[in-house]
């Protein structure tokens, strides 16, 4: 099987750390919103949705909050069951790619830094070229890149866009879901825990 991993809150659990640049990014706009609701609504959508949605001070909204994320990058680290997940299906003949909204090196530091970048073949991130997601070019991409098996091919994310993504790809499609939002999601899987993968695949 080949597995197209969104990175943050599905291999990574990066929201805190997004979320506290965010609040920090508010206040300095001196804009009152509450944390629960700002969680929400960039988990049920995204941080570029809700700067439109809000009718937040763009870009310089984005690039404030791109400036503190920065600054908390290194205290964002995977889920404990990230690596022995990916290790696992690995050794069952998997083959691991990212598909992010972060930049590629960005990608790669943590995955280095935290010995799981031997495990990922490739990254497409916000930097290279292609349109976000839910649109299915990227994951195109790595389908005609590495000649795999549509069939074969599993996206997995925390979000609504990423599974949108996968189906508007033609493969199959896995939602990590951690929060209960009760959204409407049509995915193929769902699971409330990476290790649950290994159970499926």
């Amino acid at each position: 099987m080949n597995y197209i991993w969104d990175f943050d809150g599905t291999l990574y659990d990066t929201y805190p750390m997004m979320l506290k640049a965010l609040m920090q990014t508010f206040k300095e706009f001196e804009i009152e919103k509450e944390e629960e609701e700002v969680y929400r609504k960039i988990k049920t959508d995204s941080i570029r949705q809700m700067i439109i949605d809000w009718q937040l001070p763009a870009p310089a909204f984005d690039q404030t909050y791109h400036s503190y994320e920065a600054q908390q990058n290194k205290s964002s680290f995977p889920f404990s069951e990230t690596k022995e997940t990916l290790e696992q299906l690995q050794r069952k003949g998997g083959r691991h790619f990212i598909l992010t909204h972060r930049t590629v090196e960005s990608t790669w530091q943590l995955l280095k830094r935290d010995d799981l970048d031997s495990l990922i073949v490739d990254i497409i991130g916000s930097d290279s070229d292609f349109p976000r997601k839910p649109n299915p070019a990227a994951i195109h991409y790595f389908i005609h890149k590495y000649r795999l098996d549509a069939k074969k091919t599993i996206m997995i994310g925390d979000r609504k866009l990423d599974i949108e993504a996968g189906n508007n790809a033609g493969v199959l499609t896995v939602f990590f879901d951690i929060d209960y939002f009760n959204q409407d999601i049509k995915a193929d899987y769902f699971i409330n825990n990476l290790k649950e993968m290994v159970q499926i695949f």
